[in-house]
């Protein structure tokens, strides 16, 4: 399995996975939610306030998982919130997702 942190040129991929996946697990109006999520989040949030990691396989995305920055005014810590995470839906319970966030943490 191969990481990787190059969102912007897998950015439909990325969030047709998200797509798919929540819509597996939770229906067609939770998986269109959580795709639209991934889009916008691509789309709009700063470069330094996004960290997303993917998990490829010959080719094929198997997962991901974003990062993004919060802020609070009075604390100059840098802290990340994990959220949303993806596992395509064949490739569920294989510890794709378990070694994701593991490596994203990294």
């Amino acid at each position: 399995m191969d990481y990787s942190t190059d969102y912007t040129i897998h950015a439909e991929a990325i969030a047709d996975l998200f797509a798919s996946t929540f819509t597996a697990s939770e229906g067609a109006e939770e998986g269109a939610l959580i795709g639209v999520l991934a889009r916008r989040l691509v789309a709009k949030t700063p470069d330094e306030d996004l960290r997303v990691v993917t998990a490829w396989e010959d080719s094929t995305l198997l997962g991901g998982i974003f990062f993004t920055r919060l802020t609070y005014e009075s604390d100059p810590r840098t802290v990340f919130m994990m959220a949303p995470v993806a596992v395509a839906t064949e490739h569920q319970g294989k510890g794709i997702g378990q070694r994701l966030i593991a490596h994203g943490l990294d």
